[in-house]
């Protein structure tokens, strides 16, 4: 059984998720994506629309961590939701290799030695034709402000839960533009990658 762990941060666009699902199938190992909110509603009894509403996005908090009244009935939603998912993201690592996509997963699980962490970009040209192709009747400056829109959430939220910059290269293993050799030889590379820690990790 494979034991690695393929954590992938990935840029609106870029193609990430694609990646993900190929590396799972290539390597026979499960892939999490959107799981990851049905298994932490199931776990924690939040309603999972809950959870889809508050992925990867955070709210105001309400009360302050140093108050005698915070605590995890009390503080927002989002941060709940955030903890919940840490929960499953560690049980789902603890069965073995896997592809988690996104949700600070790489910083979730940074102890683990069998972690590959990868962060996914591409050029905004491709960016924007890959989206074009599931929203066809928005202009480029369209979709581009929406693309940007996206990924300046996803960096509050990295840096909020992680205190880190999101994207930033000395946080991942590999940092690769799907851009410059397409999805395929980029799964090639990422895939090279994980057979080495794999043989590492067996030594």
């Amino acid at each position: 059984m494979r034991r690695v762990i393929i954590t992938l941060g990935r840029e609106f666009g870029s193609g990430g998720r694609e990646i993900g699902k190929k590396l799972a199938e290539r390597l026979e190992i499960p892939f999490f994506d959107k799981e990851i909110i049905r298994k932490a509603a199931e776990d924690s009894g939040i309603v999972e629309s809950v959870m889809d509403y508050y992925d990867e996005h955070r709210s105001s908090p309400i009360f302050s961590s140093g108050s005698i009244l915070y605590d995890i009935y009390q503080m927002p939603m989002s941060d709940r939701v955030y903890l919940e998912q840490c929960k499953a993201i560690k049980d789902i690592a603890s069965k073995g290799g896997c592809v988690i996509v996104g949700r600070c997963a790489d910083m979730v699980l940074e102890n683990n030695p069998a972690l590959l962490r990868v962060f996914i970009c591409a050029n905004m040209k491709d960016k924007v034709e890959r989206k074009r192709a599931v929203e066809p009747n928005k202009t480029d400056q369209q979709l581009e402000a929406h693309i940007r829109g996206v990924d300046k959430k996803r960096a509050k939220y990295y840096s909020y839960y992680t205190d880190k910059k999101w994207g930033e290269a000395r946080q991942y293993d590999l940092c690769l533009n799907s851009s410059l050799l397409g999805i395929d030889e980029t799964v090639n590379l990422i895939i090279e990658a994980a057979e080495k820690l794999e043989a590492k990790l067996n030594k």
